[in-house]
């Protein structure tokens, strides 16, 4: 890696998205990897929208099985 004397680029001190950077999250969200058919994917990515969006409403869907 050839170094730039210019001050501009390169990893800084402080530099970068803080983590907690939204408004009332402290931990960053962990990736996770899931196998499912299409059918099941579906079905995935729209528990995953009502999740982030009103996780008192997700809670409540879980609990009506």
């Amino acid at each position: 890696m050839t170094e730039n004397n210019n001050g501009w680029g390169g990893v800084r001190e402080g530099a970068g998205r803080k983590t907690g950077w939204r408004k009332g999250f402290s931990e960053e969200r962990k990736q996770r990897q899931v196998r499912a058919h299409e059918d099941e994917w579906e079905m995935i990515k729209e528990f995953v929208q009502i999740v982030k969006k009103d996780k008192e409403r997700a809670q409540r869907i879980l609990e009506t099985e």
